[in-house]
């Protein structure tokens, strides 16, 4: 994990409310995915640049199609974005099905094996497991000429969305002082 990964978990980790820490991390994870951009598109002299990579929309988006997102990667960090804005128009609206869903396409992305999962999804473990696999792709990108497509299947990386979870659920318990719910 770099710095940068590892700040925003330990961020999250003190915030006791898990909706403002998926807010908070989704907002690190936009600046992650424009400085995908920014690393992807060559300098160009006839257009701003800048202006035009800091106002884009949807530039998860525009990772997607640049190949720096796996499709569960993608399909993960959208249900997140949409359970974000779900609670933001209504604090108790339900989005369990969406947290469940992203947990489902980023764990099968990662494992095609890992079908059947008995723990409790943590959307808090797979944004930060996003953040860090993004992170990475960005450092290879800036240390390279080529762009490193994001890979299916990396099973390798089960241990560490594993980890996270097991991570933000002990800290939701902490919060609410003592054994509850997992944290989602």
């Amino acid at each position: 994990m770099n710095g940068r990964s590892g700040a925003l978990e330990r961020l999250l980790l003190t915030e006791p409310d898990d909706y403002v820490r998926l807010h908070l991390g989704l907002r690190e994870l936009r600046e992650l995915y424009l400085d995908l951009v920014r690393a992807f598109v060559p300098p160009n002299p006839q257009f701003e640049r800048e202006r035009i990579i800091a106002s884009l929309p949807q530039p998860r988006e525009v990772c997607f199609v640049f190949g720096l997102l796996s499709e569960g990667e993608n399909e993960a960090a959208l249900l997140l974005e949409l359970v974000d804005a779900e609670r933001r128009a209504d604090p108790e609206a339900p989005v369990d099905h969406l947290e469940d869903e992203a947990w489902y396409y980023l764990r099968t992305s990662i494992d095609t094996a890992w079908q059947l999962d008995d723990d409790p999804p943590s959307a808090l473990a797979a944004l930060v497991y996003l953040h860090i696999v993004l992170a990475e792709r960005l450092e290879e990108l800036r240390a390279s000429s080529r762009p490193s497509l994001a890979a299916e299947g990396d099973a390798e990386r089960r241990p560490l969305l594993e980890a996270l979870r097991a991570s933000f659920r002990a800290a939701s318990r902490a919060a609410q002082g003592g054994p509850s719910k997992a944290a989602r």
